[in-house]
């Protein structure tokens, strides 16, 4: 590699001379460097030419191909450089939680950090951490295992909910009354664990589940909770994403029973984000905020978390 280094710069200057002023070293020390490249790739780079040198026929085609490639070193340093000091952080999730959640939630992030640029991308697919297709990305269950450095986020919970013009929450008392209303379900695929449905929730409020009936299956939970706001029916939902609406009074808290999901959020980032100059924060801030969204206690289930 230092032959290398030493022809390119020899080729790029045209003097030995100047070659070793650049690279800080001695006349003969780039000679021998070259002598030993040329030994190394068995063909003449280089030779004498009045009382200079100049490069052979091998060594013009070989030098646009160290040039490429000296070029693309640096460009790599240099985009390292930049990555190291940008205030950009590209942050993802699943699509839903990006929505209802995240989304809202950075917006306070920007307000305290107002100089930092974010990408926030809602997909389902999960990124390539180390390859740079993110800086951040919140995972859930066993798909935290495509990524090398992550941490718990939180182990969020579903409670039924529905937009006050649908129902009479003082006529809601008796859960078997919630039967007359259009449900909505939530089915992720097969691809997650399943989670739990409105037959585990009202089983757990004593009623019969031979009579719940499915009406309308969405696969994004961010389209069933939409649903809902706009009194299509009910949905057991993520508090997490229900939170916004039921502070904002777009969707009531039933009373009853909440069901955690079988497994947790994480927050997993590639190699170089914590590098960033708000890199460790921006971790360490969404980690205390995601503390908020938390399973209450089982003594805690009749009680509203919102």
């Amino acid at each position: 590699m230092r032959g290398i280094q030493a022809f390119e710069v020899v080729g790029r200057l045209g003097s030995v001379t100047a070659a070793a002023e650049e690279l800080a070293v001695s006349p003969g020390a780039v000679t021998q460097q070259i002598h030993v490249l040329e030994k190394f790739l068995n063909f003449r780079l280089m030779e004498r030419h009045g009382r200079g040198i100049r490069l052979t026929t091998w060594g013009t085609l070989y030098l646009s191909h160290v040039r490429a490639a000296m070029d693309l070193l640096r460009k790599g340093v240099q985009d390292l450089e930049r990555a190291r000091v940008s205030n950009h952080l590209a942050v993802s999730a699943l699509p839903s939680l990006t929505n209802k959640w995240l989304g809202p939630l950075l917006f306070e992030w920007k307000r305290l950090n107002p100089e930092v640029n974010i990408l926030l991308e809602g997909v389902d697919p999960e990124p390539r951490l180390d390859m740079g297709e993110a800086d951040f990305r919140i995972s859930y269950g066993t798909r935290r295992r495509s990524h090398h450095r992550y941490v718990h986020l939180f182990t969020d919970f579903l409670i039924p909910v529905a937009s006050p013009h649908l129902i009479d929450r003082a006529a809601l008392a008796d859960p078997r009354a919630l039967l007359k209303f259009p449900l909505l379900w939530i089915d992720w695929g097969p691809e997650f664990t399943a989670t739990p449905t409105w037959r585990d929730w009202f089983t757990s409020v004593g009623v019969s589940v031979d009579r719940v009936r499915c009406d309308l299956t969405f696969s994004l939970s961010s389209a069933a909770i939409d649903a809902a706001a706009e009194g299509r029916g009910l949905v057991l939902a993520q508090h997490s994403l229900v939170a916004g609406t039921l502070t904002a009074g777009s969707l009531v808290r039933i009373p009853g029973r909440h069901l955690p999901l079988p497994e947790s959020y994480f927050l997993a980032w590639n190699g170089t984000a914590l590098d960033k100059p708000l890199g460790i924060a921006f971790r360490d801030w969404l980690t205390g905020e995601a503390r908020r969204f938390e399973s209450p206690a089982p003594s805690d289930a009749g009680q509203s978390a919102s």
